[in-house]
């Protein structure tokens, strides 16, 4: 019998994608929104440190959506000691926490410790206003 070409036997070239393809193709799948602080305005990484290490309220939001992480340190200063948290995540880390540290416990005490404190128990604002910044996201201002 004769070898019959219809052409199903050839294969097809697939298109390679266009560079303008593979950048939509790579911000639908791979582009990660960072939720902002709404205090000072940062952008916020969840699971890393702050980018702006000197910017208190970042520190904060950060302990503040991340307990389990607050946890474990808290468990490693208790049973270790500073000098481990700190040898673990750095002394900029270990002065932050200590102040996120005083300033829930200050907002645990009674008001006549409070008063006595001299330390200011909240933070004026949210510190992350996720709603308000989908809100603002659909009207077109962010």
């Amino acid at each position: 019998m004769n070898d019959a070409d219809l052409g199903a036997s050839k294969p097809v070239p697939k298109p390679e994608p266009t560079e303008s393809e593979i950048k939509e193709w790579r911000a639908r799948n791979f582009t990660v929104k960072h939720s902002t602080v709404v205090a000072c305005g940062h952008r916020l990484e969840a699971g890393h440190f702050p980018k702006h290490a000197n910017c208190w309220d970042c520190w904060y939001a950060m302990f503040e959506t991340s307990p389990d992480g607050v946890a474990s340190v808290h468990d490693l200063l208790m049973k270790e000691g500073s000098k481990a948290v700190a040898a673990m995540h750095g002394k900029k880390f270990l002065a932050a926490f200590g102040k996120y540290l005083r300033n829930k416990l200050l907002l645990q005490a009674s008001p006549e410790v409070q008063a006595a404190s001299g330390l200011e128990p909240t933070i004026e604002g949210a510190v992350l206003d996720i709603g308000a910044e989908r809100m603002e996201a659909k009207l077109g201002l962010r």
